[in-house]
């Protein structure tokens, strides 16, 4: 499926071509990370202070999966072809995507005795930069006025956000102060010249911009799918139309911070892209981002038979959405959308919205009617899925587009934004609506882990009880979430035991055990009936993972018992 809704902007030509079973980008497994000069001791080398914190925070610890793909074995792959260059890395899966044109050099990268294998994953005709604009002009409808001081004048954005009670939750002080959200998309067209949009900026709220997709260097130009997912959570605006009428919009997490990362090459659909997904992923979690939001979704690809759809692989065990779940245990609430193929022969989700210990968002009205479109579920190992449903049917957003116009030079190009209010409709708009949501959530609850409001989430969706292949779990209400939950203890007082860290809680196929004492630990688990399903020991200074993919869903109680005989118990859920 092609996963994203374009919105009226123009492709001003390709400089990329896709040409059927041809291949020449790669993705290079390595071996390990061997005399690398980073550790984890020293995470302040590749992560941020702000990830260092969270981390510290939630008791998250800093693993050699954290730490940076190898440069030597870089630089030793890049002897082999001049012409070859590093598209991007995968600190957490240890790969090297490559663009090599002499094809026949990679026979030389397989048989070098760090990389495992070898896998095709795209093609590009050449990696030549993007022509620019050499003039952009904004028109808007009417003009902007200054909204009302320290209120939030909903306006057309009050229903999308009504239908989840998200708007007594921001009346409790939570609008997103603080939180930084990552968007993974194509593309913000003109947001940062947008003046429905200028207060971010003048705010500080966007915190900055990066590029995975080769060639495409501006985040700013050509692709606008992410400028209207980012208005649905952040716009705080009054405007007026040429005839005087005055109208507002305001954003499910309007005072949030956001980072926009490319990952999406609109031009193409390629496997490859789904290396750029897992590179955004990982930079959000080094940025320290609380929540990622992002509306894309690989299932089909231009080249069918080079690589063919596969239903079965949408069992969460995919690269990418292995990344999606990664994330979501480094500290990140993740939000996928599901896609746009009900109505389509496939109709079911993709990747990676298949992951687990996300959310993946279905699509409705704000007459909680499900979108026609919005893919059904459940995961490929009959997992619920999609996990929630947010307003995705005639959702209000800003919607940019650009018109050629002349130009006074024949050799320049010359182009109008056009921007107005608009609403529109995808799995795509879905998304963020809930990822802004969650953000305040979170930012009411921070005694709580990305993993355990995620769960909350779930929990107070309007059928959790009878989940279904349409919409999942169902509507949460975010209000309801805060007033189960916002008076819980502290993150420390809940995840140590006889100074052992348990993380997640709740767990997905497996958790986490952290013996921080000096003193062995030993660990009983025992299921709601009191059946033993787990007694092992676990050192000291030590980490062992527990299995749980052969353990029935429900409550379990850890005890823990040190060498002098003091004993603690924990609960855990396993979902």
């Amino acid at each position: 499926m092609k996963k994203i809704i374009l919105l009226g902007v123009f492709l001003l030509g390709l400089n990329f071509a896709f040409a059927q079973h041809n291949v020449n980008c790669y993705r290079v497994y390595l071996h390990d990370k061997a005399e690398s000069p980073y550790s984890v001791q020293q995470p302040e080398s590749y992560l941020s202070q702000r990830c260092i914190d969270k981390r510290n925070r939630y008791f998250i610890p800093v693993t050699e999966q954290d730490i940076p793909v190898n440069e030597t074995y870089i630089t030793q792959i890049l002897s082999v072809s001049s012409s070859m260059q590093v598209l991007c890395t995968s600190k957490w899966m240890n790969t090297v995507v490559l663009w090599c044109p002499d094809t026949v050099k990679m026979g030389l990268v397989r048989n070098m005795g760090f990389v495992d294998s070898v896998t095709a994953v795209g093609y590009y005709e050449n990696l030549a930069q993007e022509t620019l604009p050499d003039s952009l002009e904004v028109v808007i409808s009417g003009s902007i006025l200054e909204p009302t001081a320290d209120t939030l004048d909903y306006g057309v954005g009050y229903n999308q956000i009504a239908v989840h009670n998200g708007q007594m939750l921001h009346a409790e002080g939570f609008a997103g102060e603080g939180m930084l959200i990552a968007m993974l998309d194509a593309g913000w067209l003109g947001f940062d010249i947008n003046p429905y949009l200028a207060n971010l900026y003048e705010n500080g709220q966007i915190w900055g911009t990066y590029n995975f997709v080769p060639g495409q260097p501006n985040v700013y130009w050509k692709e606008s799918h992410g400028s209207a997912c980012a208005s649905i959570i952040l716009t705080n605006v009054k405007y007026s139309d040429n005839e005087g009428s005055v109208s507002s919009f305001v954003g499910t997490a309007p005072n949030a911070n956001m980072v926009f990362i490319r990952t999406e090459d609109g031009r193409t659909e390629q496997p490859i892209e789904e290396d750029y997904w897992i590179a955004g992923a990982e930079l959000a979690d080094s940025l320290g981002a609380d929540v990622i939001t992002s509306s894309l979704g690989y299932a089909e690809f231009d080249d069918k038979e080079a690589f063919p759809r596969n239903h079965s692989s949408l069992n969460g065990q995919s690269l990418v959405s292995r990344a999606a779940s990664l994330a979501a245990h480094k500290g990140m609430i993740v939000c996928v959308a599901a896609g746009n193929d009900a109505s389509k022969p496939w109709h079911r989700i993709s990747r990676p919205s298949d992951a687990e210990d996300i959310l993946a968002v279905g699509a409705m009205d704000v007459n909680r009617v499900p979108g026609s479109f919005s893919s059904y579920g459940p995961s490929y190992d009959n997992r619920v899925k999609p996990d929630v449903t947010s307003v995705g049917v005639n959702t209000n957003v800003i919607t940019s587009f650009t018109m050629e116009v002349e130009s006074p030079s024949p050799d320049q190009q010359w182009y109008q934004l056009m921007t107005f209010p608009n609403a529109g409709n995808g799995t795509s708009y879905a998304t963020p609506c809930l990822a802004g949501l969650a953000t305040c959530l979170w930012q009411a609850m921070p005694q709580y882990t990305s993993l355990e409001i995620m769960e909350f989430i779930r929990e107070v969706s309007h059928q959790y009880e009878t989940p279904d292949s349409v919409m999942g779990y169902g509507i949460p209400d975010f209000y309801q979430a805060y007033l189960d939950h916002h008076q819980g203890t502290s993150i420390e007082s809940r995840t140590v035991v006889n100074d052992l860290q348990v993380y997640p809680n709740p767990c997905g196929h497996q958790f986490n055990i952290v013996n921080n004492s000096n003193k062995n630990q030993n660990i009983q688990v025992f299921d709601f009936t009191g059946k033993l399903v787990l007694d092992t020991v676990i050192s000291k200074s030590s980490k062992a993972v527990i299995s749980t993919v052969n353990w029935a869903k429900g409550m379990y109680f850890i005890q823990a018992r040190d060498e002098n005989g003091t004993l603690e118990v924990k609960k855990l859920i396993c979902r």
